[in-house]
């Protein structure tokens, strides 16, 4: 990145943290995706129960793989011959949950859609402590400019990676189809931290996921 736009993206990150911590939310700033795995571990006390939402960003951060090796107790929704239903359930009552976001606007707000709901219910209530790892991608301006981001690149892509039976992966954006494959069912804004601190976004400043 150059000098330029570190100088406007700090600015913009500058400004998304003031207004997320004035609604509650804890923020921190990490230079790289090597960063992420070193600070989630000396925040998450070692065997504590954590489950994770569907995100191609942990996977990048390697997250996933760290989560396995002993560290904590992972719930971990992957495993061959898991019931992911009950993987989902139990993760709302879980010490931790780590997920990313689809995106995340200027004036503080978090933006997903999901698909079974498991990521938005965890990130609302259920989870002593959530993480969301965010890389600089996922930072717009407004609400709208956040929609049109998971319309047009979240889920297609994410469409195309579960290989998904869905018109958006034919057309490269989202058509408000109503087919069973579906994965844009609950649409989240969350604009507050109920409980101060509870939900900590760790921005990264590299492109990571969808």
């Amino acid at each position: 990145m150059d000098i330029h736009s570190e100088k406007i993206l700090n600015q913009q990150l500058d400004r998304a943290i003031r207004n997320l911590r004035l609604h509650q939310f804890e923020t921190s700033i990490l230079e790289k995706k090597e960063h992420v795995i070193p600070f989630l571990e000396a925040q998450i006390e070692q065997g504590s129960s954590v489950a994770v939402g569907g995100s191609m960003t942990l996977a990048e951060c390697g997250v996933i793989d760290w989560l396995r090796t002993g560290h904590v107790s992972f719930i971990d929704r992957y495993q061959p011959g898991i019931d992911v239903n009950e993987a989902f359930r139990r993760g709302l009552s879980a010490d931790v949950f780590l997920m990313s976001s689809n995106a995340v606007t200027l004036e503080g707000e978090l933006v997903n859609t999901d698909g079974t709901g498991n990521r938005v219910s965890a990130l609302i209530f259920g989870p002593k402590k959530v993480y969301v790892v965010v890389g600089i991608n996922k930072l717009v301006f407004t609400r709208e400019e956040a929609q049109e981001r998971i319309r047009q690149k979240a889920a297609p892509m994410n469409c195309e990676r579960l290989n998904r039976d869905t018109p958006c992966r034919l057309v490269g954006e989202c058509v408000d189809c109503n087919v069973a494959q579906r994965i844009c069912s609950a649409n989240v804004v969350l604009s507050r931290s109920h409980i101060p601190g509870r939900i900590h976004i760790l921005f990264v400043k590299e492109p990571l996921g969808y």
